[in-house]
């Protein structure tokens, strides 16, 4: 039997256990921490904490609330009303405060799918192998073996991602060393310090200071490792590139003009790039940009050589000359420099080899670069065995290959130079430091009166035997034939010859009153040229007509050089002493479209085309380089040979005997009826 249990005993035993607790000293004494620890427990705060609800349940809760709020106040109302009592103002009920704690939810992983392949090479793949040949051993019996169907599938999307495209984690870790103030001082006490001030665009200095070790310039010889300079050489592109990238964008066109645009504007101007520095920061010294050439393979090498341009205001002869090589990736430094001891007047790149650089010197030599290799001196060089000439050397022209030329593909075309004393050289590149030459023509100045312009002659003329040979300032090729090519000289006479007949020449004509500095074939007829002189005019020329077509003059000034527009069939472009000229046939033969001068103190002295034709580099009297772009120019016609043929026609309106000549020559477009771009 069970014992009846005595509950009055039970609840004295609890009541003297809960008078023991009260009547602890952890009970009696009770802090701000512990109301505030209370505070948690109590069952109100407790289910505001613990509730979870989305931020739409809780806009839809409080909307509710109102309602029932409006609800209860309207039915007070009518209570009050019901039974005759005045109404009070009750207060306004406020709108409950809810506190929204924003907590991260753990990661919910709703589908994992591991790799169940591993590449054969690796450590991986060897080892799942293994495990797959243990897995079909053991299945190797006949009750055990599993049934497997193989089948040809296709997939219905390529992969495109490769397993090989998976690196392994990069492992870092934190490595610290430590260096005291005293080993540096021991280090650098053994080095010899020596400051250098090294001037900065003429004006702003920086000093560099150099450490020895033994008394030998660690820097010197780091400097002259090919990997070190192609190194710098990259790094200073990338630091140019911080400053001239907008201009290199323009340069290359990347952003041709939009043909679509609402504001379309032809005005014709220039904006200038950027301008490339001169050899010296010496302003007296005459270090004049001479010539302008492009590598035929790559728009963006151009050599310029530095030399003498005007002799007015020359004291004396200067003892150097430059020829760089720029690159419009870094249009701050050149990459290469060549110096020498008399000024330089022509470059030439070679089309056929475009590594390779002609040079002409002030004293007659020419001489032959690889611009590939800078720390080679020059291939070849002329003797003076093979050209006695000491005047100096105006023009310089590769000879293309013709398809009746029987070369191997190691040799190298041939270059014909003219120089002042009259005579043109025929230069080939042999096994040999030196170059073989040729005399090819010497040219005596002309008798009576020639074919071309009327140009009176003084009524006694004393002949001196010292200036008996006329000076060739130019030397252009034929287009078409690659053995015919013509020269331009001081008397303003021009000269057809052959290299196929020395020593003679085919036609003689006047082009110009005095001397004749330029000419240029249009790209799109190998019939029409252009020439310009110092008589401050432009002349158009047709191949079969003795007269000029068109006059162009403007500025009572000498022409220094004047070529046709790569892009546009009826533009032409010249240069003067202090503007560049934009002329468009189709508009006025009277004046330029537009003139532009970038410094009015110094005198331009010639300009090149870049490859593309939207950009032109002039040189000027003080050494610098002009980079300018063609900007607001109207769009090129898609037929630009009978947009050329209509503005001819247009300005020979008033000369009808002339236009019916013009029209009795026929087509004068190219055989293929395409463009062609000649060396500059």
């Amino acid at each position: 039997m069970s014992r009846p249990l005595n509950k009055e005993y039970r609840a004295a035993d609890f009541q003297q256990l809960s008078q023991l607790i009260q009547s602890h000293p952890l009970m009696k004494t009770t802090t701000t921490e512990e109301l505030s620890m209370q505070k948690f427990r109590t069952p109100e705060y407790r289910t505001k904490c613990v509730m979870r609800a989305s931020l739409d349940d809780i806009a839809l809760g409080i909307n509710m609330y109102k309602l029932q709020l409006g609800v209860e106040r309207k039915t007070s109302k009518a209570e009050s009303v019901t039974f005759g009592r005045p109404p009070r103002k009750s207060a306004k009920a406020a709108t409950p405060f809810i506190k929204v704690l924003l907590r991260k939810t753990p990661l919910v992983v709703l589908f994992e799918r591991p790799s169940l392949t591993a590449e054969l090479d690796t450590e991986e793949g060897r080892k799942v192998q293994v495990d797959n040949q243990l897995y079909e051993e053991l299945l190797a019996g006949t009750d055990k073996s599993r049934r497997t169907v193989d089948a040809d599938t296709q997939t219905i999307e390529p992969l495109l991602k490769s397993r090989l495209v998976n690196t392994e984690r990069l492992r870092t870790d934190q490595v610290g060393s430590y260096v005291s103030n005293f080993e540096m001082f021991d280090t650098y006490k053994d080095l010899e310090a020596s400051t250098k001030s090294v001037t900065i665009e003429g004006a702003q200095q920086m000093e560099v200071t150099t450490y020895r070790l033994g008394g030998v310039d660690q820097f010197v010889e780091i400097n002259q490792l090919p990997s070190f300079r192609l190194a710098l050489m990259l790094t200073m592109r990338i630091l140019a590139s911080n400053v001239f990238e907008p201009q290199q964008r323009r340069f290359r066109n990347m952003q041709p003009p939009d043909p679509l645009a609402e504001d379309v504007k032809f005005k014709y101007r220039l904006h200038l790039l950027w301008k490339l520095s001169s050899p010296s920061p010496a302003a007296r010294e005459q270090q004049a940009v001479t010539s302008v050439c492009f590598c035929p393979s790559n728009g963006d090498i151009m050599a310029v050589s530095y030399g003498i341009y005007t002799y007015a205001r020359l004291g004396r002869k200067p003892r150097r000359g430059y020829v760089y090589v720029w690159n419009i990736k870094n249009p701050v430094n050149p990459e290469r420099c060549y110096n020498y001891p008399v000024p330089v007047v022509v470059v030439q790149f070679s089309p056929g080899s475009p590594q390779l650089l002609a040079i002409g010197l002030h004293n007659g030599d020419v001489e032959v670069r690889d611009i590939s290799q800078p720390d080679q001196p020059a291939l070849a060089r002329s003797q003076r065995a093979t050209s006695p000439h000491f005047d100096p050397v105006t023009a310089i022209k590769w000879i293309p290959r013709s398809d009746n030329d029987v070369l191997a593909e190691q040799d190298i075309t041939p270059f014909l130079a003219a120089s002042q004393s009259g005579a043109v050289i025929k230069y080939q590149l042999i096994t040999s430091p030196h170059l073989l030459g040729f005399e090819q023509q010497h040219f005596q100045r002309a008798e009576a009166e020639l074919e071309g312009i009327s140009v009176t002659q003084p009524p006694h003329r004393v002949p001196l035997l010292a200036n008996r040979y006329v000076q060739c300032l130019e030397l252009v090729l034929d287009p078409l034939q690659s053995d015919l090519y013509y020269v331009l000289t001081d008397e303003g006479t021009m000269y057809k010859c052959s290299t196929n007949y020395p020593l003679q020449h085919l036609e003689l004509r006047q082009v110009h009153e005095t001397a004749a500095v330029c000419m240029d074939f249009s790209p799109w007829s190998p019939k029409l040229y252009l020439t310009c002189g110092s008589d401050w005019c432009i002349r158009i020329w047709m191949a079969g007509i003795l007269l000029p077509l068109i006059t162009l003059q403007h500025h009572l000034s000498p022409v220094h050089c004047a070529r046709w527009s790569r892009t546009h069939s009826t533009i032409l472009v010249s240069l003067s002493h202090g503007t560049i000229d934009i002329w468009d046939l189709r508009n006025s033969t009277l004046k330029p479209v537009s003139s532009t001068t970038i410094d009015a103190k110094i005198h331009y002295t010639t300009f090149c085309f870049s490859h593309c034709g939207r950009c032109l580099a002039a040189g000027n009297e003080a050494g610098n380089l002009l980079m300018l772009a063609f900007e607001d120019m109207p769009f090129p016609p898609h037929f630009q040979y009978k947009q050329l043929k209509r503005a001819l026609y247009k300005a020979l309106e008033l000369d009808p005997e002339l236009l019916q000549k013009v029209k009795s020559v026929g087509p004068f477009h190219y055989p293929n009826g395409g463009k062609h771009t000649s060396d500059q």
